[in-house]
């Protein structure tokens, strides 16, 4: 006799010579076998924190979204559950503990056809003009009520001369935080940008651009409205600007960023 069914006996007495039988207790239901649906705004609160990582106003926008994503990727509802209660802003956290209650749903989780829905979901609050990225240009999110919305301001916040080539991504940081910013909806997505600053340097320095593009975008002209692509000099420029890898890579910077603010700040 196991230990375990050792203690789930109970002696009974029959009345006729005192012969006992097994009574064992109801099995007590594990954590993985409760299905009750988790509550959509609970969910899509747990999954904001993790993808937005505190990041204010993108959170309310992207977390219905995520929720939508999770449960049509056919995650059950006790890994939903576990999502939930962990309340983390860690992703490797939360899979991590996930495994150790299921494999599946924590491959699940970490997969690339999930982590691309998540992807946009996180696209669409972060940048909700990423949908034009697959047809004509990649704008930043329009400027929030501006009195000057539909005239661009090209005047450079940062000097940048002509004469010198811009070599390094460096010097174009603070000048695309500066054009980036200018479209932005709050103060958290501002803070959003200056976190993803050098990020976005590289990435644009790395492209091939123009020395003339370079030094347009280290000059930071808070243009506020319009298109950046459409204020690029050349043909060639503004291809690569509209390039899917390119414009993915920015979305990754910004989507990756976390809003630390900038040494200086």
């Amino acid at each position: 006799m196991t230990a375990a069914a050792g203690v789930g006996l109970v002696g009974c007495s029959s009345g006729n010579g005192g012969t006992t039988k097994e009574v064992r207790p109801a099995p007590t239901p594990s954590p993985t076998t409760i299905t009750t649906k988790v509550a959509d705004n609970a969910l899509s609160e747990a999954l904001a924190k993790i993808a937005f990582q505190g990041a204010g106003s993108s959170r309310k926008d992207g977390g219905a979204c995520l929720a939508s994503a999770v449960r049509k990727a056919g995650m059950p509802e006790e890994a939903l559950t576990y999502i939930v209660k962990a309340d983390s802003d860690d992703i490797g956290t939360v899979i991590d503990g996930l495994n150790k209650v299921s494999e599946d749903d924590a491959a699940l989780l970490a997969s690339r056809s999930l982590r691309e829905d998540v992807d946009a979901c996180i696209d669409k609050a972060v940048l909700p003009d990423s949908s034009s990225l697959n047809a004509q240009s990649y704008a930043p999110p329009k400027a929030a009520a501006r009195p000057t919305a539909g005239t661009p301001n090209l005047k450079p916040a940062y000097p940048a001369r002509a004469d010198q080539p811009v070599n390094s991504s460096i010097e174009l940081t603070k000048g695309l935080v500066s054009m980036f910013s200018s479209y932005a909806r709050d103060e958290s997505q501002k803070k959003t940008y200056a976190a993803a600053g050098q990020c976005l340097s590289t990435v644009v320095h790395n492209a091939g651009f123009s020395q003339e593009a370079l030094h347009f975008f280290a000059g930071g002209a808070p243009l506020g409205a319009g298109s950046i692509v459409e204020h690029l000099p050349n043909d060639k420029d503004k291809t690569t600007w509209q390039s899917p890898r390119f414009t993915q890579e920015l979305v990754d910077c910004t989507t990756n960023a976390t809003s630390i603010p900038m040494p200086g700040s």
